[in-house]
């Protein structure tokens, strides 16, 4: 039975279809976002241009042949090799957790391992590349986004140029079996965990440890999730959201018997080498802080942080805070973007690195959800109740805080290497690091401005202006004598008018309750997440059967172009990561956001998008709803096979696509290209 796309419903354009895609399209109502001025919401439209140039998409009903032309200009996110990891804790190993009772009054757990063999390191959830080196002398190009190509050229925002890709009607012969590449039917019948590949590594600890690898992320949702299990092992998922999330800390030490457990993400060695090898600026990349005698001071200089003025300030008794390290580190750029698909938001870190016996920062809270990973040395941590309930999961963070008006901490305890803190939003901390010993810890963080508040505050101005337009009632005025019974100075009145008043007050908003566009609400926060979030890390083998590894390149020896593929009906291809991309009907137009060209820093670019007709839609919504299992191309619910290829080769194109198996190349007369490229 084939299955109908949501997207059918869309073929009118009735002035409540009009009002829902206009807030899909991010058309914006005053009042909205007090960062914006004059007025202007954050329901902005995405300001980037179309994959699909204007005068082809008015083809659209000509089933796409013309239309979905790809865009070969732009550069596509550059790839990098991966760091070894060490194994996870094995199963049947993972002790149940402990409560001190000292801080069952406090609402505070404390949770241990207890000694069961090599637990390893947290760090093995990350997949792995053979190519990976673990020196600290590698060079940047290893760790960092490549430039932009001369031959792909750019607009001031980023948007790619169109550029025609030559059609080529032979067939494309494929590998059925290779010692490199499973079969189809071998990868349709193989579990995931049963594609693990031993091989030694060096890790980032001196324990002996195996190391395991992922050749490709087979399902992102599930290998996210693993790993935030590892971060919180050995509390339970379930226990975890039941009992801590966004209610109370949690403390899992485990320093005692596993203190490498976080060894891997970050290291005060890659600090250094960060500093000497990047362009690290104060105020953007880096503070450094001090908090004595009660005051905090930032004593950040103009321009470039040198390491060894860096260092300077460090023996002086500061405190360094790198502020995006996903930039810069390939290890926290993983950590970061697994994480992202299981709390579908923006996850961030910073890295603090303290000096023995000092304290950077004044005590406060966030607005975030808070994952302390303790890396090396010790810090004290005081955590603090929260003073007010309109503190409670604030949506902004603190200013400094007067340690006399916190009262007792509710949390007194030192962290440690291997240690793990959890606390929601509000609450106060404060932390100093011990006189024998420096501190270096990471803060995951997420859930910034990703509330129920936040969603109404998208959903509420659009529900208004579609029952504006579907209710006349609501473009009534008001009752003459409104000014005799309503207000405050008659608030304790109880005329007939007043009752009659209010009564109309309720149907009215019940009115707009009705048409509320929730789904179209719930597409802007999931827009806003694929421009917030973190472009995928792939694996060698991923590359492989991508565009960001594969394809048309140059041939010194022929002194040709070589090594071009196409996508073929009985091509099987599948998204390259569940949270990669979201659908999102904008007015008569589909537009699918991706991340593959983001920035590793925030926002660093504008939204990113391809452009196709409406009637392709579903064919990317049997993608998305397919995930994790690759589909052939002659399955995707479209009548004309190639309007099916079409929409395959943009995504392919865009890198938003894998190959079950590598696509073989072709000379231009269409026979096999058997020579490897150089």
């Amino acid at each position: 039975m084939k299955k109908m796309s949501a997207f059918s419903v869309f073929s009118g354009k009735s002035k409540r279809t009009k009002a829902m895609t206009e807030l899909e399209h991010g058309k914006e109502t005053p009042d909205m976002d007090e960062n914006k001025s004059r007025g202007k919401s954050n329901l902005r439209r995405a300001d980037s241009t179309p994959t699909v140039p204007g005068d082809l998409k008015k083809e659209s009903g000509t089933k796409g042949k013309k239309i979905l032309k790809v865009l070969k200009g732009g550069s596509l996110r550059s790839t990098f090799r991966g760091k070894g990891r060490p194994s996870i804790l094995p199963e049947g190993q993972v002790p149940s957790p402990y409560i001190a009772n000292d801080a069952v009054s406090n609402g505070i757990e404390l949770t241990a391992l207890k000694k069961n063999g090599d637990f390893g390191s947290i760090t093995s959830m990350i997949s792995v590349d053979k190519k990976t080196k673990n020196s600290p002398n590698k060079s940047k190009d290893d760790d960092r986004p490549k430039g932009k190509s001369p031959a792909s050229p750019r607009n001031q925002k980023g948007k790619s140029q169109v550029t025609p890709r030559v059609t080529r009607t032979s067939p494309t012969k494929r590998h059925l079996e290779s010692p490199d590449v499973p079969s189809k039917k071998k990868k349709k019948d193989v579990e995931p965990e049963e594609q693990l590949e031993q091989e030694p590594e060096e890790g980032p600890s001196t324990k002996p440890e195996s190391a395991s690898r992922l050749p490709y992320m087979f399902d992102s949702s599930k290998e996210a999730k693993k790993l935030f299990e590892c971060i919180i092992n050995p509390v339970k998922l379930d226990r975890f959201f039941a009992e801590f999330w966004e209610r109370k800390p949690l403390l899992i030490q485990r320093y005692k018997l596993t203190p490498y457990y976080n060894d891997g993400w970050f290291s005060t060695a890659e600090l250094d080498h960060i500093l000497r090898q990047e362009n690290i600026q104060y105020s953007v990349n880096l503070d450094v802080t001090s908090y004595e005698n009660g005051k905090r001071e930032t004593h950040n200089p103009i321009g470039r942080a040198y390491a060894p003025v860096v260092w300077d300030y460090y023996q002086s008794g500061c405190s360094l805070r790198l502020l995006n390290p996903q930039t810069y580190s390939r290890r926290v750029w993983k950590l970061l973007s697994v994480l992202q698909e299981y709390f579908g938001c923006c996850v961030g870190a910073n890295i603090y690195l303290t000096p023995p016996g000092t304290q950077g920062f004044a005590p406060h809270y966030d607005d975030i959800e808070a994952f302390i990973l303790q890396l090396e040395g010790r810090k004290n941590w005081k955590l603090y109740a929260t003073r007010t309930g309109s503190e409670k999961l604030p949506r902004f963070s603190s200013e400094n805080l007067n340690e006399a008006d916190l009262g007792e901490p509710i949390l007194n305890r030192v962290l440690e290497a291997g240690d793990l803190l959890y606390f929601p939003r509000g609450t106060i901390h404060q932390a100093s690091a011990l006189e024998d010993s420096h501190s270096l810890h990471i803060t995951v963080s997420c859930y910034q401005k990703n509330s129920w508040f936040d969603f109404f505050e998208k959903l509420l101005p659009r529900a208004l202006q579609i029952a504006y337009e579907e209710d006349v009632e609501l473009r009534k005025g008001v009752p003459l004598n409104y000014l005799q019974n309503m207000g405050v100075v008659n608030s304790d009145k109880e005329t007939p008018e007043r009752k009659m008043i209010l009564n109309k007050v309720e149907k009215l908003m019940t009115s707009i309750f009705k048409n509320a566009p929730i789904d179209a609400a719930f597409d802007q926060m999931g827009r806003g997440f694929i421009h917030d979030s973190l472009p995928p890390v792939l694996s060698e083998s991923e590359k492989s059967c991508s565009i960001h590894g594969t394809g048309e390149r140059w041939d010194s020896k022929r002194n040709q172009v070589t090594s071009m593929v196409e996508i073929e009906p009985d091509s099987m291809v599948k998204i390259i990561r569940q949270g990669a991309l979201r659908l999102v009907l904008e007015e008569d137009q589909v537009h699918v956001y991706h991340n593959l060209e983001n920035s590793r820093i925030y926002q660093g670019v504008e939204p990113q998008f391809v452009d196709i007709p409406l009637e392709a839609a579903p064919a990317v919504e049997f993608l998305i709803h397919s995930y994790p299992e690759y589909i052939s191309v002659d399955s995707l619910p479209l009548e004309d096979i190639q309007l099916k290829i079409d929409i395959i080769t943009a995504l392919y194109e865009k890198g938003l696509l894998l190959t079950q198996e590598p696509l073989e190349p072709l000379y231009e007369d269409g026979s096999v290209d058997d020579e490897k490229p150089e």
